[in-house]
């Protein structure tokens, strides 16, 4: 006899039957994977789950994010640092960004969500069967309200919470500050509880390298606590500031990913994937541009320098202590502008 649970994943898909398939993922809405993802979002119960369900296929039927692309990176270098740089131990994608990298400290929510989309969507065609989720690592080096912010990290919670659901495996947060602080003190009221215990913030380079070790290969450990160190120069160094390119020296750190990401997806990438025959992992737009050589050449704005040097100048020195910030210490003034809407509504997993 079915389990409780087995019975409700057939009413599911026996009421999403009535709807019309995608036209490139015309497997989605049935498969066991999907139902049971947007069910236990939903604590299992049904109508929740069918009426989220339907309002995902919609979505993707509007928004077509398989063929999602960040145009404000093809036009503006750097736009976005956010990439995938690898995989953690269990075979669940790896994303990193790094606030110090982006070449913009100014983004709006649109922005940000068609970069997230583009990422996670590319993340999927790597991720073997049985792997169902994803871990993001946000480097805060560098970090300041106009590029992360309440509103800003409420918008694009909110489409992965409705979109996305049951997708997210875990976010380490590093090195961050009271600005980060403030921040997640406003968003994480507004979320599951489930959610909010994925959440592990670590300052000190101890308790990086021993989360890393927990969680990670030696070879992604390696690559990841050199990033953090390198992107911690000031000024930082071009390599880095351009992380789209290779090393130009054999053996030297390669900021696109670990070496095995690398040789899988970027090295063996093809450049007529833009409109490919069979979809393929597409690594960070730059990587892509810089792999076909039409990489844009921006001069920085004098904006864009203000806003990079103040970025830099609030950088967080990975501190030595285990000491975590504690509610009410560094408390963050944060204006209207930045503030979560009163009445926005509390997020699922």
């Amino acid at each position: 006899m079915a389990s409780e649970k087995e019975q409700l994943i057939s009413e599911l898909r026996r009421r999403i039957s009535n709807v019309e398939p995608l036209p490139e993922e015309p497997d989605f809405a049935t498969s066991e994977e999907t139902l049971a993802r947007y069910l236990k979002s939903r604590d299992w119960k049904l109508d929740e789950a069918e009426k989220l369900l339907r309002n995902t296929i919609e979505y993707r039927r509007k928004t077509r994010p398989l063929h999602s692309d960040c145009v404000w990176c093809h036009d503006r270098p750097g736009y976005h640092s956010m990439r995938q740089v690898g995989f953690d131990e269990v075979g669940r994608p790896v994303i990193y960004s790094n606030f110090a990298q982006a070449a913009t400290h100014r983004n709006t929510m649109e922005d940000s969500i068609c970069h997230v989309i583009y990422l996670i969507e590319n993340a999927k065609i790597t991720m073997k069967p049985g792997i169902s989720t994803w871990v993001f690592i946000i480097d805060c080096t560098g970090m300041t309200l106009n590029s992360c912010n309440p509103k800003l990290g409420y918008g694009v919670t909110q489409i992965l919470a409705n979109h996305y659901p049951e997708r997210l495996g875990m976010v380490l947060c590093i090195n961050h500050s009271p600005v980060f602080h403030g921040v997640w003190k406003a968003i994480k009221v507004f979320l599951h509880q489930n959610t909010v215990v994925k959440m592990k913030m670590i300052r000190s380079k101890r308790k990086i390298a021993q989360t890393f070790s927990k969680y990670f290969s030696d070879e992604l450990s390696d690559w990841m606590l050199a990033e953090i160190k390198v992107n911690k120069q000031r000024p930082l160094p071009r390599s880095q500031a351009c992380f789209w390119n290779g090393p130009s020296d054999t053996g030297s750190h390669d900021p696109r990913g670990c070496q095995s990401y690398v040789a899988q997806f970027i090295e063996t990438f093809p450049l007529n994937s833009r409109v490919p025959m069979k979809r393929v992992h597409k690594p960070h737009p730059n990587i892509v541009d810089s792999l076909a050589g039409n990489v844009e050449i921006v001069q920085a704005s004098p904006d864009e320098i203000r806003e990079r040097t103040r970025a830099e100048t609030e950088a967080v020195t990975c501190s030595d202590s285990d000491d975590e910030i504690q509610d009410g210490e560094h408390d963050l003034t944060i204006s209207e502008e930045f503030q979560i809407p009163h009445d926005a509504v509390h997020l699922s997993t």
